[in-house]
């Protein structure tokens, strides 16, 4: 795996420089993660690439039971029920007061968008950064978002007195837009929609905001969770799940893929 990406990496230099493209050389100087199977720094997510180590798992009981859903709706087809799942301690932690946000609105909020916020504050501490040195700067972010499973929870039958809290929070730009708000920063803010490729698209744009001076930093990565059972079996009945639940990413022997939970964020500049 990691060879393909060193070689994939050196043919796309290659071909810009022939392209006669802008190469003005960009520093990554922070980076804040977490991922399945316990990763949550760039060493322990490289060493599970070099070593070829699959960390997927079961669905957590805690998200939802896909034997019930299809009993429910009397489902056949043969149900997936692995994936790479995160830990709900990493979900359910927290502290809206931190960012100035009612506790109303942080249970209506997209759980992406929670993870996101507390994952940026991570990210300027390893960057050596203060919040304050950050605030009003010249900050893009770019931010990848695929499936919204909070869309899909939202539209379940609930109607309670948060319903204009969650109207706000049913919008997918929210997962660029918070960041860029609550921490006052002065870039183009975007969140996109690729499918599989949205964070690397994220980072492309962020590179591209620096390098045309639009941004004196910028923030690109990308955030997801899965909990319901409605995309799960959407995915797997048109063969785009793999049948055991496991990525094989680049490989032969690759029979579809396996739904993934993260979050990644990187900070960037330019080299001067």
């Amino acid at each position: 795996m990691s060879e393909k990406i060193a070689a994939s990496v050196q043919e796309m230099a290659a071909n810009n420089e022939n392209m006669n493209v802008n190469l003005e050389p960009i520093a990554l100087i922070g980076t804040a993660c977490t991922f399945a199977g316990g990763i949550d720094t760039p060493e322990s997510l490289w060493n599970v690439l070099q070593n070829g180590i699959d960390v997927g798992n079961e669905i957590p009981k805690e998200r939802f039971d896909m034997d019930s859903f299809a009993s429910h709706y009397n489902l056949e087809k043969p149900l997936i029920r692995r994936g790479y799942f995160l830990n709900d301690n990493n979900i359910d932690h927290f502290d809206p007061s931190f960012f100035g946000i009612t506790d109303g609105e942080a249970m209506s909020m997209d759980p992406c968008h929670r993870l996101l916020l507390e994952k940026f504050v991570h990210l300027i501490e390893d960057a050596n950064y203060t919040i304050e040195k950050i605030i009003r700067t010249r900050t893009s972010v770019y931010i990848g978002q695929f499936t919204n499973d909070h869309i899909a929870t939202f539209y379940r039958p609930i109607i309670d007195d948060r319903t204009y809290v969650h109207t706000t929070n049913l919008s997918t730009y929210n997962a660029s837009a918070r960041i860029a708000y609550h921490f006052n920063l002065h870039g183009p803010n975007i969140t996109l929609d690729t499918a599989c490729s949205s964070s690397l698209q994220a980072i492309h744009l962020a590179v591209q905001s620096l390098r045309n001076g639009e941004a004196d930093f910028a923030v690109a990565g990308a955030a997801n969770l899965n909990y319901t059972p409605e995309n799960f079996f959407a995915a797997s009945t048109i063969g785009a799940l793999s049948p055991d639940g496991r990525s094989r990413s680049f490989s032969e022997n690759a029979n579809g893929y396996a739904k993934g939970e993260y979050e990644l964020l990187t900070f960037l500049k330019m080299i001067i």
